[in-house]
């Protein structure tokens, strides 16, 4: 080889270094910014005019929530913070029940619906009193075992009739309520 090829040759391999040099000086890793100082948040989701249902062990519908709105509690919590609720509890079937409230909480995995201020009580299906209507400030709704109770004060109205007391327990299933009072007594004659 010629001492003018020598210089070729180096010239062309000084130009693919210089293009190789380059190449990886466009296309290098960007360096790591330090990280912000604090948690990293994630979002609470939200939803108007939210539909909710949930179907029960045996695949048929257990419980159909109407909330004017309803939102995560907090991030990843899949606890769910209601209001303006209407509900049925067994929609469709003769056990089924319907409830209001102002405000609800929907838990995730097992624990009760409980349910805030104005909250109303009332069975639908059919062969049913449908005009019995049990009242109460605060209610907790036990899904699984079919059960309502709380410790508030109680009026249930049916026709013209009205009955006040401080707390329930309310057997869904079976259609069954016990009243509570402050008073316990026997009256004999």
């Amino acid at each position: 080889m010629n001492h003018g090829r020598w210089r070729q040759a180096a010239a062309l391999v000084a130009c693919g270094l210089l293009a190789a040099l380059t190449a990886w000086w466009a296309h290098r890793p960007a360096t790591i910014s330090e990280p912000v100082a604090g948690p990293i948040v994630s979002p609470v989701y939200g939803l108007r005019e939210a539909l909710l249902e949930e179907t029960g062990p045996d695949g048929r519908w257990r419980l159909r929530i109407e909330a004017s709105a309803a939102q995560e509690s907090a991030p990843l919590s899949r606890e769910i913070s209601l209001s303006g609720v209407r509900a049925v509890y067994h929609p469709g079937t003769p056990r089924a029940w319907q409830l209001q409230s102002d405000t609800g909480r929907l838990p995730a995995g097992d624990g009760p619906l409980v349910l805030n201020g104005n909250v109303r009580l009332q069975p639908t299906g059919a062969g049913r009193d449908a005009t019995a209507r049990i009242s109460t400030p605060r209610l907790e709704v036990d899904l699984d075992r079919e059960r309502a109770r709380t410790g508030a004060p109680v009026r249930v109205d049916f026709g013209r009739h009205a009955l006040t007391a401080r707390g329930l327990d309310a057997d869904m299933k079976a259609g069954t309520l016990r009243l509570e009072s402050d008073l316990h007594g026997t009256f004999q004659r």
